[in-house]
């Protein structure tokens, strides 16, 4: 590599990857000083921004609003009942990727304490309701609570 007979500073070798010193970004400016344009947004953005618009449809007789996405995958639904086979198949491919999806399935923390609350409403009866201890056994609702919170410690 070769020095420059005209440069300022004869310790510095310009070379591959050593551009000269004045070529160089300055400190304190911007190798991009424009920028990416402020209103530009990636496709994804778009494309999510349009699909969960909403928009007023027409269903036996009422008015609802609903999503594009959920008015493309109702048509979709609606082709395939009337017999259109590519429609059958994405459909049927559709539910085999999503349908066991966290957000479609009940969950089991919700079911609980629904129950829950059932035991504890018939917990709560005017004692001539309930059935005499001797028929059958049926924890307190205070019972309930504490096992709850040592089920953690069970496992």
């Amino acid at each position: 590599m070769t020095k420059r007979p005209d440069s300022k500073a004869t310790d510095y070798e310009v070379g591959y990857r050593r551009p000269p010193k004045a070529n160089q970004f300055q400190p304190g400016t911007s190798g991009n000083p424009r920028g990416r344009r402020k209103g530009s947004r990636p496709i994804g953005a778009v494309l999510q921004s349009i699909l969960s618009q909403k928009l007023t449809v027409a269903e036996r007789g009422r008015t609802r609003r609903v999503t594009r996405l959920e008015i493309m995958l109702l048509q979709l639904a609606n082709d395939a009942a009337r017999g259109d086979a590519r429609a059958m198949k994405l459909l049927l491919e559709l539910n085999d990727r999503y349908g066991d999806s966290p957000e479609a399935a009940i969950k089991l923390v919700d079911v609980l304490a629904e129950d829950r609350e059932i035991l504890e409403q018939y917990l709560k009866r005017p004692d001539s309701q309930q059935p005499s201890s001797s028929d059958t056994s049926v924890p307190s609702a205070a019972k309930l609570k504490s096992d709850e919170e040592g089920e953690d410690d069970a496992f």
